[in-house]
C-alpha cells in the first residue's frame, strides 16, 4: 500500500509543506478504509516535528515514512473524533484550540477554523486521546486535567456548550493530577475515565485514584475516589461488568525508585451496578511472579474476554539505567523508570484470584512501559515505540482474542490514530 498525502487548507498552518507536488489524493467515493495518524519525528536540537499521514490499511505489512506527509505545528500530536465520519480534530500541547478537518468528496482533507477553549481557562488542549471523548457529531467532552474541568462542546458548529467544575473533587494540594493515557471505559450510558496524582518529583504517588463518571445522556458528573491504590488509572472491564483498575507504569516506576513514598503497584475493582469500589484489593506482586523479589508491574489494556495485559519490569535493566543516571548526575524518577525499554508483556486473567503468565512471541521485545493505546474505530491498537522512539509499530488488539499482529511501522512516534472512513 502506498502512503497518500492529505491535502490541507494551508492557511491554517503557515508551516505546512508547499514545495512538493501532491500525489493523487485518496478517493473519498470508495468504501475502503482510510486512517489518519499524527507522528512526531526527532529533529535537530532535541526537538520534534509533527506530521499528518494517511494510511489505507493498518493491518498491512509496510513501513511508512514521512516523505509525502504534511507538516503540522511541532506540538500537534492528538487526532480524535467519531470513527468513520470523515471528520476529526487535531489538538496541540501548546495552544488552547482544536482544529477540525473534513474529508471532502474529492478525497482532500480540509482544515477548518479552530475552536478556542480560552473561555474555559484552558491554556493548551493537551493530554491524551482518551481525554477527548466524542458522544455524537454534536457533543464531545474534553477532560481538562489542568483546570479540573469537564468541557462540553459541539464539534458540528464548533461551539462551547458548557463546563463542569471538578476542582473540589480532584484538586489535592500541590500534587499534579493526570487522567489515564488508556481509553475510557463505558458502562451503559456512562463514560468513565480514571486519574491519579503524583508529586512534582515523580517519586511520590499517594494511594489514591479517582474515577470521573459522566452520564452521556444528562452530562451529570460523579467522581468516585479510592484511597487504597495509587495511580490505578488503567481500567479493564471483566465479563461480569466489573472494572479492574491497576497501577500504571509511572506509579510502578515511582515505587521502584522510592518505595518509601509510593506504595506497591496494586489493583482495585469498581462495580458500575452499585456505583462504588468494592472491598476487593490485591497487589500486583501477589500474582505476577517473574522470578524476582518484589515484582514491578503496571496494567496496560484489555485483552480477550475476562483478560487484560500487564507490563512487567526487568528490574536489573532498570537498575543499570538508574545507576548510569546517578553516575552521570542525571535525574531518574518514576517517569524515567516508566519510559525505559525494559518492560515485557504479560497476560492476566481477571477475577477474585487473578493469575498472570508471560506472553512469549518471537515478535515481542521489551519496550516502553507507557505505551498509549489508541482506538482508531473498530479495534484497539497498541503503538509500540521502537528503535529509540524513531518508529512506531501498530500492534492490533482484538476484543475476541486479545494480542494480535504488528505489521505496519510508521516513522516517528505516533500518539494519534483514527479511522476517518
Amino acid at each position: 500500500m502506498k502512503l497518500k498525502t492529505a491535502l490541507l487548507t494551508l492557511a491554517v498552518f503557515a508551516t505546512a509543506c508547499s514545495d512538493s507536488e501532491d500525489p493523487k489524493p485518496p478517493d473519498a467515493g470508495t468504501t475502503d478504509s482510510l486512517y489518519v495518524a499524527i507522528t512526531q519525528v526527532a529533529i535537530a536540537g532535541g526537538n520534534t516535528q509533527s506530521y499528518l499521514v494517511t494510511l489505507e490499511d493498518i493491518e498491512e505489512e509496510q513501513t511508512v515514512g514521512i516523505g509525502d506527509a504534511v507538516e503540522l505545528p511541532a506540538d500537534s500530536y492528538i487526532a480524535a473524533g467519531l470513527p468513520g465520519t470523515g471528520k476529526f480534530i487535531v489538538s496541540s500541547s501548546r495552544v488552547p484550540t482544536v482544529t477540525p478537518y473534513t474529508l471532502n468528496a474529492d478525497g482532500s482533507l480540509v482544515a477548518g477554523d479552530a475552536l478556542s477553549f480560552t473561555s474555559q481557562g484552558v491554556a493548551a488542549v493537551n493530554g491524551y486521546q482518551s481525554q477527548h471523548y466524542f458522544v455524537s457529531e454534536t457533543k464531545a467532552y474534553y477532560f481538562d486535567h489542568v483546570n479540573y474541568k469537564l468541557v462540553i462542546w459541539n464539534p458540528q458548529d464548533l461551539s462551547i456548550i458548557t463546563s463542569k467544575d471538578l476542582t473540589s473533587q480532584l484538586k489535592d494540594g500541590d500534587f499534579t493530577f493526570r487522567y489515564s493515557q488508556s481509553l475510557a471505559v463505558t458502562a451503559g450510558d456512562d463514560v468513565i475515565l480514571a486519574g491519579g496524582w503524583h508529586a512534582a518529583d515523580v517519586r511520590t504517588v499517594p494511594a489514591k485514584t479517582a474515577l470521573v463518571i459522566v452520564d452521556t445522556q444528562t452530562d451529570e458528573v460523579t467522581v468516585k475516589v479510592d484511597n487504597r491504590c495509587g495511580w490505578a488509572r488503567d481500567g479493564v472491564k471483566h465479563t461480569d461488568g466489573k472494572i479492574y483498575y491497576a497501577t500504571e507504569p509511572l506509579g510502578s516506576g515511582a515505587h521502584f525508585v522510592s518505595p518509601g513514598t509510593t506504595g506497591a503497584p496494586c489493583m482495585v475493582r469498581f462495580d458500575p451496578a452499585t456505583g462504588e469500589f468494592d472491598d476487593w484489593f490485591t497487589t500486583l506482586d501477589a500474582f505476577v511472579t517473574p522470578g524476582t523479589e518484589g515484582d514491578i508491574a503496571g496494567m496496560l489494556l484489555p485483552g480477550a474476554p475476562g483478560k487484560g495485559y500487564l507490563r512487567v519490569m526487568n528490574k536489573a535493566a532498570a537498575q543499570a539505567a538508574w545507576d548510569a543516571a546517578v553516575a552521570a548526575e542525571r535525574p531518574f524518577n518514576g517517569q524515567s523508570a516508566a519510559v525505559g525499554a525494559w518492560w515485557s508483556l504479560w497476560e492476566v486473567t481477571l477475577g477474585d484470584a487473578p493469575t498472570a503468565t508471560p506472553v512469549v512471541r518471537d515478535d515481542l521485545v521489551p519496550t516502553n512501559g507507557r505505551s498509549i493505546p489508541q482506538n482508531p474505530g473498530e479495534l484497539l491498537v497498541l503503538p509500540e515505540f521502537i528503535n529509540d522512539n524513531a518508529q512506531t509499530r501498530f500492534r492490533l488488539m482484538s476484543p475476541e482474542s486479545g494480542l494480535g499482529d504488528a505489521k505496519t511501522v510508521v516513522e516517528g512516534q505516533v500518539r494519534g490514530l483514527l479511522r476517518i472512513r
